[in-house]
């Protein structure tokens, strides 16, 4: 099928592209990019079987790239499968994934990598790359041939949610690394400091009872790692930075030329500590004036929580385990200093940290709970509470999306350039939904966004230029099925 989307607004940012226009999608590649200045004449000939679809209102961008997903396949097909995983990830926009290789058995050799490409070939809905083990079964006490998962397609190495307490072997992992010229994906969490921890340490933790891992449990090892990228000439990537003490150690890093990225999830740009507190956090308050942060005044938020008016956790009880996610929820000056981050590009992009748990995982005491939030269908409507409050604009964020995640691959980014490959999404950066976790594609329920309204949803995602998603009838025609070989049925600009 060969597409012609009609009427949206482009964003490409490979291109530094912003503008209004059509885009011809032929054997799943973009033909032609026709912008206001030249917008395509709907009496010039289409080519043989052709879709029109009507984007107006939405912005077309290419495809989102996720960092950081667990498909649970093998081993862990009760939080999410391939296929699961990559249609949820379709919902939500993107149209590349990066396993993570905290599966059953651990993506620590190459026979394991092949069966998952196997399945992802087989079952998966939008493209799927392979993160392999930095340490066998993940356990930090030997590398894994490195070489060798490389060899088989691994992109980058990361124990996955796991940091190598042995100085001396994450120094040996970087220096491999380096040498076959692959990222080091880091997830930065001084163990010993937050044993047995639940939540963020702070007043909030105080308040309930809960045993905390400070921020300082991040902020260490992101120094430590930081230093053998240095020594080494390695690649590190951090992956889910959650404090600002994390932001300001990148930042110096990156000032000193040290070959350092850094990611963060949606829910670390939004939500705060307090939502541990549901229903007994604060209510919002509106401040006397809007306060202006970069000349720009915000949307009524609360000043405690950091938060839109229309995204509040007094919904939620007390203790409810969905708030649960590793790192922790920080505090509003974490948020603050994250959002800085991602703004003046000490933060390279914005990674869903998509980790589907089973009800039994979840549902029990606090501190005994999985850590995780089911987050692919979810983090377009999150992401974008940014830019309607004020602190980014919307073509940044999709960068932060795209340009962002290829940069930290050492890819080319996906754009919308003739030629390439249609790996395409469109949204309504001004649809409001509320989330139902119960409609879900992913097996994942567990959100603390369930009931929740956003501002922002997906319409149609296409991968390689078959379209993975649609919601509903999204850009057909009200006289009926748009599809044409000629000219008959093509939308004209008012429909």
């Amino acid at each position: 099928m060969n597409y012609l989307i009609k009427n949206g607004s482009i964003i490409d940012p490979a291109r530094r592209m912003a503008t209004v226009g059509d885009i011809l999608i032929v054997d799943g590649k973009v033909e032609q990019v026709f912008d206001m200045t030249e917008m395509r004449a709907d009496q010039d000939p289409l080519p043989e079987g052709t879709e029109v679809i009507n984007a107006r209102g939405c912005v077309i961008a290419p495809g989102f790239t996720d960092l950081h997903a667990q498909l649970g396949e093998p081993g862990e097909e009760q939080r999410e499968t391939i296929a699961s995983g990559t249609l949820a990830a379709a919902y939500g926009g993107f149209t590349t994934v990066c396993a993570m290789p905290g599966t059953t058995p651990t993506l620590d050799r190459a026979a394991v990598a092949h069966q998952v490409r196997t399945i992802a070939q087989r079952d998966g809905h939008v493209h799927v790359e392979l993160i392999g083990a930095i340490t066998v079964g993940r356990e930090g006490k030997a590398l894994t041939e490195m070489i060798e998962l490389a060899e088989v397609g691994c992109i980058a190495f990361s124990d996955d949610g796991r940091a190598i307490a042995d100085t001396a072997l994450m120094r040996n992992a970087l220096a491999y690394a380096a040498a076959l010229n692959l990222p080091v994906m880091a997830h930065c969490e001084d163990a010993r400091l937050g044993a047995g921890w639940a939540m963020h340490e702070g007043a909030v933790s105080t308040r309930l009872g809960l045993p905390g891992t400070p921020a300082a449990a991040e902020e260490l090892m992101i120094a430590r790692d930081i230093a053998l990228a240095e020594d080494t000439g390695a690649h590190l990537h951090i992956c889910q930075v959650s404090t600002a003490g994390g932001v300001a150690c990148i930042r110096a890093a990156k000032e000193r030329g040290v070959r350092v990225t850094a990611d963060v999830t949606p829910h670390h740009l939004t939500l705060t500590d307090t939502w541990v507190l549901g229903s007994l956090a604060p209510r919002p308050v509106a401040p006397p004036s809007p306060p202006l942060i970069r000349g720009k005044a915000r949307r009524t938020r609360s000043p405690e929580l950091g938060l839109p008016d229309w995204l509040v956790p007094s919904i939620l009880p007390p203790y409810d385990s969905s708030t649960r996610v590793r790192p922790p929820l920080r505090t509003a000056h974490d948020v603050e200093a994250l959002i800085a981050g991602l703004h003046d590009g000490t933060i390279d992009a914005i990674a869903t940290g998509h980790s589907p748990q089973s009800r039994v995982a979840k549902e029990c005491e606090y501190g005994l709970a999985a850590p995780g939030i089911s987050s692919l269908e979810t983090t377009l409507g999150l992401v974008l509470t940014l830019v309607h409050r004020g602190e980014m604009d919307l073509v940044n964020t999709v960068a932060r999306l795209t340009e962002g995640p290829a940069h930290v691959l050492g890819r080319s980014p996906a754009s919308l350039n003739p030629g390439a490959r249609a790996d395409i999404v469109i949204f309504n950066p001004d649809q409001t939904w509320v989330v139902d976790s119960a409609r879900f594609v992913s097996r994942g329920k567990n959100t603390p966004l369930h009931g929740q309204q956003l501002k922002g949803q997906i319409m149609l995602t296409m991968t390689s230029g078959a379209i993975t998603f649609r919601r509903d009838s999204f850009g057909r025609s009200s006289r009926g099925n748009p599809q044409t070989s000629k000219l008959s049925g093509i939308l004209s600009d008012d429909e």
